[in-house]
């Protein structure tokens, strides 16, 4: 590991999460402002409903890692089956969030959908 990135990986983050307090399926984005309370900026709601939960939220917790710029994720490959694919279902919706929907690729058949991830478009995740 490199200075730059072990600077990287321990600065303080900037984006957190927390579960969403009107969907026991949900986890809201926070980020953190400097002079105030995390505010939220996005959402990330499990669809799949055979997922266990504690599954879905170190896909969030891996999720928020990526937003705060680091490198070291969890590695859930013991843990899920299936390949995960995602697509851009829109730069901006009504809400002017960016909406990316995941889906599960098990070993046989069509991919299902997974989870819907919505966020501020002026947090700029697709800019790096």
């Amino acid at each position: 590991m490199q200075t730059q990135d072990f600077n990287s990986e321990s600065a303080a983050p900037i984006y957190g999460y927390e579960r969403s307090p009107v969907n026991e399926r949900a986890f809201l984005i926070t980020k953190q402002e400097k002079t105030s309370s995390p505010v939220p900026v996005g959402d990330y709601t499990v669809l799949e409903k055979e997922e266990d939960i504690k599954l879905a939220e170190k896909k969030v917790t891996n999720l928020i890692s990526l937003l705060n710029g680091r490198k070291r994720l969890m590695d859930l490959g013991n843990e899920v089956e299936d390949r995960t694919l995602y697509q851009i279902v829109s730069d901006r919706d009504e809400d002017n969030k960016l909406k990316v929907l995941f889906y599960s690729l098990k070993n046989k058949g069509v991919s299902t959908e997974n989870a819907l991830f919505r966020m501020d478009t002026d947090e700029g995740v697709l800019n790096g």
